[in-house]
């Protein structure tokens, strides 16, 4: 019995959900096979591992930023919220930058909830966290 072949990966959507460990174990092993094709070999990558390289990679920095207003919206529910300048500087951004896409995302997160019914925040929420940005300091 032959199990059946895999189709090449070529975008992050090609990537079955798993995992971030597993996720960089397989950008690992693609990352390794290139450099060792070019560099130990003389050959060159194959063009699976190098699409699988990039997919790969892209799908662990999206998985890696997914949260990232998440822990923005609680460290502005603290007590003492950081103002922007250091919120911006964490997630390498300027200021504005990082308050523009909190907000942003706020809003995402409104017609989500909006689209399903369950995920994402309500409108109270949405405007609780419009508020508290506001009065974060610059």
């Amino acid at each position: 019995m032959s199990t059946p072949t895999q189709s090449p990966i070529r975008t992050p959507d090609d990537i079955p959900h798993q995992p971030l460990c597993d996720l960089v174990e397989r950008w690992s092993s693609a990352r390794l096979r290139a450099v060792l094709a070019t560099h130990a070999e003389g050959n060159t990558p194959t063009t699976d591992d190098l699409f699988a390289e990039l997919a790969y990679g892209t799908r662990i920095a999206q998985e890696a930023v997914s949260g990232r207003w998440c822990a923005v919206a609680d460290l502005l529910r603290t007590r003492n919220a950081p103002p922007w300048p250091e919120i911006g500087a964490a997630m390498a951004m300027t200021c504005l930058e990082a308050k523009i896409g909190f907000h942003e995302w706020v809003d995402r997160q409104m017609r989500l909830r909006t689209t399903t019914g369950t995920l994402g925040l309500t409108e109270a929420e949405a405007t609780a966290l419009h508020l508290l940005a506001e009065k974060v300091s610059w």
